[in-house]
C-alpha cells in the first residue's frame, strides 16, 4: 500500500507541470475569443466618419478595428465614492474588438443601462447585483443612475479591476454624455500578423491617416502594445512558473528517489520468499520478471490515483493563477501532456525506480535467502557503530535505536533523502517567500505615504496643497503625478519634487534637485532594471515616447528599489506636468501617527476642507490598500506551501516505509528481544529513536539545501526582472522545520509501531 500511496504521489506532482500551459492556452484562447487588441491608439476624443473608420480598417495588416470610449469617474458604494473604468461601446451587437459578453443577465440594449465586470464581485471592488442600480458622477459633479442588466467583461479591461478599479460597460453615448466627450477616444486594433516589425508599420500607417484627417491630433495616452503569446499580467505569470516548475521537479527527484527505497525494501521484506522459489527451481529471468511485473502493476494502481487527486489539484491551482494572473475564470481541463507525462512516470519511472531492486533479487543466493534474519554478523566492526554505541546521556534502549539506524547506512541515507528534499523545499520556498514578501511590501510603503489625493476637476493646485498641509493630522504632504511613456515598452513614470515621501536607493549617480524640479528641467532616475534592460548608464541621453511626441532627458541617477518591478522612471514633477500639458496633478500625504483612526480622520478633514473651498477629490488610504495586498500576500504563500505538500507528503511516506521494513527487518530480533523480557515501551523508544535519526539527518541534509534552492531561485528571479533582491534567509524557518520534522516523525512512525508492539514473542521466532 505504501508502494502504491508513494507512486500516486509522484504522479499527482507531475501535474504540476501541466498548469503553466494550460493556464496559457486558456488564455491565449480567451485572447481569440474576446479579439483583445493588438495595439490601442489613444487619441483625444475625436469623431471619425464612417468613411474614415472604413479607411482605417483598410490599412495593411488590419483584421479588425473598433473605437471605443473609456473614462474613469466615481460610483457611489454604501455612502461612499469608489473610483471606476468607464468602457463605452458603440455598438454591442457588433463588436469585433475588446468583445464584451456576460455570463449573467444581458447586455445593455439602450441608455442607462451597464454591464458590471465579473472580477468586481470576485475581487470586492463592487457587488452590485443585476438589477440593482448604479450611481456614476458626471465630470459636472452630479450623479446618474444606471440599471445593471447583466454581468461578464473582457479580458483586456476585466484584468483591470484586480489591479486598478472596478469595471462597468455601457453605451459610448452614456459615457460621453457623463463625461462631456464629443466622441471616442480610444482605436482598438487587431493585426493580422502580430510579427513586431509588421505591427510597427501598421501603426505607423494608422497614425499618418489620423493625421492628414484629423489636423492637430493629440494623444491622452501612450501607444499600448501586445506582442503574440502576451496578454495582462502574463510578465507576472512567467515570473510565477519558475516556482511551479522548481517545486515539480524536487517532487519528481523525491518520488523516484522514494520508490527506489520502497521497491528495495520490497525485495527486502520478501528475501526468505526469494530463496525459497530460488531452492524448488526458480530461474533468476522468472524471479526478475515476477518483481517487475509486480512493480508495474503497484505502477498502475498507483498512476490512477495520482492522476485522480491530480487532476483536482492541478485544476484548483489553475483557477488561482488564471484569475490572479490574467482577470479570467477558466473551468476544469484535463492536460493530454500530463496524463502522458503521469503514464512515463507511474508505469516507466516506476519500472527504471525498481532496476536496481529487481538485480538484487536475482542475484540472492539460496543459503543468503534462508540464512537472513535481518542480523548483521558484521555490525559493530566500523567506527560508527562504535560511536553510536557510546553516546552519552541516552538511555540504553535509544542507543539501540541510534545503533539500528547506523546499521543500514545506504538505507538510512536513502530514507533521509526525501526528508531532506522536503526540508529543503520548505526552507528554501520559505526563504524566496520571505525575501519577496518584504521586498513587496516594503515597495508598497515606498508610493503615496498613508494617503492619496487623486486630482479631479478643477485640480488639486498649490492652495489645495496648503489646505491640506493645515489639517491638523498631517505632517507632509506634497505634489506628485503618474505617466507612462514608452521606452523598450511601456513604463510608469513618477512626477515627483525633490522631496518626497519616496525613498530612493541611488546605485549610481544622483537624485534630481529643487531647481531641476522648477525649471522643468528633462532629467531622468531609471529603474535598475529598465537601466539593465536598455543598457543605460548615469550620462546617457535617452528618447521616449510619450502621448504628445518624443521627449529626450538625460540620465542623471539610478535607482535600487523594485517600484514597478524595478522598471520605474523618475522624473521631476513640473517637467511631467509640462509634457503632459497638465497643470495639477495628485498628492501624497503623511500623516503624524500611520495607524488607520489618524489616517481616516486626516481623510475626513482633508475632504472637509477641499470641498469647502471648491475642490473635488477622491482619497485613497494607503492601509486600506496594504492590507489588500497583504491579503494577496498570504494568498500566494498558501499555494506555494500547498504546491510544495506532495513533496512533504513523499518524505514522510519514505519515513513510515523506513520504519515498516525495520520491524520487517528485525522481526525476529524483537522476538528475542521480547524473550528476554523487553517491553512494549522499550521497543518503541527503540524504534523511536531510529527513526528520530533518520528524520534528523534529512533536516541536517536539507538545511544546505534549502539554502541553495533559494539562492538558485532567486537567482532565476533576478534574471527575469533584471534588478537585484536583498536575500533573506532567517533561522527561525530552520527550528520551524525542525519542529515540524521531530513532530511529523512521531506520528507517521506510530503506524508501523503498532506491529511491532503486538507481536507475541512467539509469532516473532517462527516469523519466516
Amino acid at each position: 500500500m505504501l508502494t502504491i500511496l508513494t507512486i500516486a504521489v509522484a504522479v499527482a506532482g507531475v501535474w504540476l507541470f501541466a498548469i503553466p500551459d494550460n493556464v496559457r492556452s486558456t488564455l491565449d484562447e480567451r485572447v481569440r475569443v474576446d479579439a483583445m487588441h493588438t495595439v490601442r491608439l489613444a487619441p483625444n476624443a475625436v469623431g471619425l466618419t464612417a468613411d474614415q473608420l472604413a479607411g482605417l480598417r483598410a490599412v495593411d495588416n488590419v483584421a479588425a478595428l473598433d473605437t471605443r470610449t473609456l473614462a474613469r469617474t466615481e460610483i457611489r458604494v454604501d455612502g461612499r465614492s469608489i473610483g471606476v473604468i468607464l468602457v463605452g461601446v458603440d455598438h454591442f451587437d457588433d463588436q469585433s474588438v475588446n468583445i464584451v459578453s456576460v455570463g449573467e443577465g444581458t447586455l445593455p440594449d439602450g441608455p442607462g443601462r451597464v454591464v458590471t465586470d465579473s472580477e468586481n464581485e470576485t475581487t470586492g471592488r463592487f457587488r452590485g447585483a443585476i438589477g440593482d442600480d448604479v450611481a456614476i458622477r458626471a465630470s459636472t459633479g452630479s450623479w446618474e443612475s444606471f440599471d445593471i442588466s447583466g454581468r461578464g467583461g473582457t479580458l483586456r479591461y476585466s484584468s483591470e479591476v484586480a489591479e486598478d478599479a472596478a469595471v462597468l460597460y455601457l453605451a459610448s453615448a452614456d459615457v460621453q454624455r457623463l463625461m462631456g466627450y464629443p466622441a471616442d477616444n480610444s482605436i482598438d486594433v487587431v493585426a493580422v500578423d502580430p510579427a513586431p516589425e509588421v505591427v510597427d508599420a501598421m501603426v505607423a500607417d494608422l497614425r499618418s491617416m489620423l493625421a492628414e484627417e484629423v489636423p492637430d491630433l493629440e494623444y491622452w495616452d501612450v501607444l499600448e502594445v501586445w506582442r503574440a503569446g502576451t496578454w495582462p499580467g502574463s510578465d507576472d505569470f512567467g515570473n510565477f512558473v519558475v516556482v511551479f516548475y522548481v517545486l515539480a521537479a524536487v517532487a519528481l527527484v523525491a518520488a523516484l528517489t522514494l520508490i527506489f527505497t520502497t521497491m528495495n525494501t520490497a525485495v527486502r521484506e520478501q528475501t526468505r520468499e526469494i530463496g525459497m522459489m530460488k531452492a524448488i527451481g526458480g530461474a533468476p529471468r522468472a524471479i526478475a520478471s515476477g518483481f517487475l511485473g509486480t512493480a508495474l502493476l503497484f505502477g498502475a494502481f498507483g498512476t490512477a490515483i495520482g492522476i485522480a487527486v491530480g487532476i483536482p489539484m492541478s485544476n484548483w491551482l489553475m483557477t488561482f493563477m488564471s484569475s490572479n494572473f490574467g482577470g479570467a475564470r477558466v473551468g476544469w481541463l484535463i492536460s493530454g501532456k500530463a496524463v502522458i507525462l503521469s503514464l512515463a512516470v507511474g508505469l516507466g519511472g516506476t519500472a527504471l525506480a525498481s532496476l536496481p531492486a529487481v538485480r538484487r533479487a536475482s542475484r540472492i543466493t539460496v543459503r543468503q535467502a534462508i540464512d537472513d534474519h535481518g542480523v548483521i554478523a558484521s555490525y559493530g566492526t566500523r567506527p560508527l557503530d562504535r560511536a553510536a554505541a557510546h553516546i552519552p546521556h541516552l538511555s540504553s534502549r535509544s542507543r539501540l535505536g541510534v545503533r539500528n539506524a547506523t546499521r543500514r547506512v545506504g538505507r538510512t541515507v536513502a530514507t533521509a533523502v526525501p526528508i531532506a528534499l522536503a526540508v529543503a523545499t520548505m526552507l528554501g520556498f520559505g526563504a524566496v517567500l520571505i525575501t519577496a514578501v518584504d521586498e513587496d511590501l516594503r515597495t508598497f510603503d515606498l508610493e503615496g505615504g498613508d494617503l492619496i489625493l487623486w486630482d479631479r476637476a478643477p485640480g488639486l493646485d498649490e492652495r489645495a496643497g496648503r489646505l491640506v498641509a493645515g489639517v491638523p493630522e498631517v505632517a507632509f504632504a506634497h505634489p506628485m503625478t503618474y505617466s507612462s511613456v514608452e521606452l523598450d515598452g511601456e513604463k510608469y513614470v513618477w512626477g515627483l519634487p525633490a522631496e518626497s515621501t519616496y525613498e530612493p536607493q541611488i546605485l549610481a549617480g544622483r537624485w534630481f534637485t529643487a531647481e531641476e524640479d522648477a525649471a522643468a528641467a528633462h532629467v531622468v532616475v531609471v529603474g535598475e532594471a529598465t537601466a539593465n534592460q536598455t543598457n543605460l548608464e548615469v550620462g546617457d541621453l535617452v528618447t521616449v515616447e510619450t502621448r504628445r511626441g518624443p521627449l529626450e532627458l538625460a540620465v542623471i541617477g539610478i535607482d535600487g528599489q523594485l517600484v514597478n518591478n524595478g522598471q520605474g522612471l523618475f522624473v521631476p514633477f513640473h517637467t511631467v506636468l509640462d509634457y503632459e500639458g497638465r497643470t495639477t496633478g495628485n498628492w501624497w500625504v503623511r500623516t503624524v501617527d500611520p495607524d488607520p483612526a489618524t489616517v481616516d480622520a486626516a481623510a475626513a478633514g482633508i475632504h472637509r476642507v477641499l470641498e469647502a473651498n471648491g475642490y473635488r477629490l477622491e482619497s485613497s488610504p494607503r492601509y486600506v490598500d496594504r492590507a489588500q495586498n497583504e491579503s494577496e500576500n498570504r494568498l500566494i504563500v498558501i499555494v506555494v506551501m500547498a504546491m510544495g505538500l506532495p513533496i512533504v507528503a513523499i518524505g514522510m511516506i519514505g519515513l513510515v516505509g523506513a520504519t515498516a521494513s525495520n520491524v520487517l527487518d528485525r522481526t525476529r530480533e524483537i522476538g528475542i528481544l521480547r524473550s528476554i523480557g523487553a517491553r512494549r515501551r522499550d521497543l518503541r523508544a527503540m524504534f523511536r529513536a531510529e527513526g528520530l535519526v533518520i528524520a534528523l539527518l534529512g533536516w541536517l541534509i536539507g538545511i544546505p539545501g534549502g539554502y541553495a534552492l533559494a539562492r538558485l531561485i532567486l537567482w532565476v528571479f533576478e534574471r527575469k526582472f533584471d534588478a537585484s533582491f536583498t536575500f533573506r534567509f532567517p533561522l527561525w524557518p530552520i527550528a520551524v522545520a525542525l519542529a515540524a520534522t521531530v513532530v511529523a516523525t512521531l506520528v507517521v512512525i506510530r503506524f508501523p509501531l503498532r506491529r511491532a508492539l503486538r507481536m507475541p514473542a512467539g509469532t516473532a521466532l517462527r516469523y519466516e
